[in-house]
């Protein structure tokens, strides 16, 4: 999975890999990276990949995956 989310481009994985809920995790985070990336890039701030990978780490991914678990999770009876 941290092969996804070393570069911005594209990455194959087998189409097996789509149904797992961590590639699927990977993805939604790649995909928050991409419009951080983006918004500053709005602002004037050409951020690199890993430049916006970093700070949107540091920034939010704590809440972000906090959010994704309690959203993911499966409903108590």
């Amino acid at each position: 999975m941290r092969q996804i989310l070393e570069t911005e481009q594209y990455v194959q994985v087998p189409p097996m890999m789509l149904a797992d809920p961590f590639y699927r995790i990977t993805y939604l985070i790649k995909e928050e990276i991409r419009k951080y990336k983006w918004i500053e890039g709005e602002k004037g701030r050409q951020l690199s990949w890993e430049q916006a990978c970093s700070e949107w780490m540091e920034a939010h991914r704590a809440r972000y995956e906090k959010f994704l678990m309690e959203t993911l999770a499966l409903p108590k009876n």
